[in-house]
């Protein structure tokens, strides 16, 4: 019974010897397509060597794969998956660093330094993850003043576009201002034209009144004329009888003064006799 035990654990052992040889020349082989930029032959490895368990070394390889084919999101995904996986400070330092570099070429330069700052945590002394968080750090500066001249160009170009519509509406204001007053213009140009012929309309009304009415004058004059020319023969006569009145008083004035000559010219015979 002891030896079967022996025999079965054994067994065990150099299955999973076999087994492990097998994963290792699987990695390596993987790696080797990677070295030549063969990625799609060494993802395909990497998951041949991964079987079905877990194997940190061919997860972490597969994922610098993804990062070598520019698909950064996915090896973000990976590399954040492998630095909760880590076990050892250098698995740690490296995982971190290549999500610091996933996160760089996405330009997430916030991202990227937490992650090169957790990556010196475990390795203070690798020059390569300094240099990319200085990098990083730059990036994030420069895109920052970037964003704030955006930020100030579009005020800017807010502020133009709001003077325009300004300029606008006040240009607007003054057309329909000008139009108004066009109008008004008009209208009082109307309404003087309206008057103006109202008052020639009234000055010929009047015109025609003068003319009806010297029309009726001169009727009447005429009427007068015929009237009054009956009026001077009875005049005339008149006249005439006047004229044989004072006529006759002249006579009798004369002889009244001759009577009274001849009797002064007998008073005075009587006298001297």
């Amino acid at each position: 019974m002891k030896i079967l035990l022996v025999i079965a654990f054994l067994t065990c052992a150099l299955t999973s010897i076999a087994q492990t040889t097998s994963r290792k020349l699987v990695l390596r082989e993987g790696n080797d397509a990677y070295v030549e930029g063969n990625y799609d032959t060494a993802t395909k490895k990497y998951e041949r060597a991964k079987g079905d368990g877990a194997y940190y070394k061919a997860d972490y390889n597969q994922a610098n794969t993804l990062y070598k084919q520019d698909k950064f999101e996915e090896a973000t995904d990976r590399f954040s998956a492998l630095l909760k996986r880590a076990t050892t400070k250098q698995e740690k330092a490296a995982a971190a660093h290549n999500l610091g570099n996933s996160y760089l070429s996405q330009k997430k330069y916030k991202e990227a330094i937490t992650a090169y700052k957790n990556s010196l945590k475990n390795d203070p002394a690798a020059e390569d993850t300094r240099y990319n968080l200085a990098y990083a750090l730059q990036k994030l500066k420069d895109q920052q003043n970037e964003e704030q001249q955006n930020e100030d160009q579009q005020d800017k170009d807010q502020q133009n576009k709001d003077q325009q519509n300004k300029d606008q509406q006040n240009k607007d204001q003054q057309n329909k201002d000008q139009q108004n007053k066009d109008q008004q213009n008009k209208d009082q140009q109307n309404k003087d034209q309206q008057n103006k012929d109202q008052q020639n309309k009234d000055q010929q009304n009047k015109d025609q009144q003068d003319k009806d009415q010297q029309n009726k004058d001169q009727q009447n004059k005429g009427q007068d004329k015929s009237t009054d020319k009956g009026k001077i023969s009875r005049q005339q006569a008149l006249k005439d009888l006047d004229a044989i009145n004072n006529a006759e008083k002249k006579t009798l004035l004369k002889l009244q003064k001759k009577k009274a000559k001849e009797t002064t010219n007998k008073q005075k015979s009587d006298k001297d006799w």
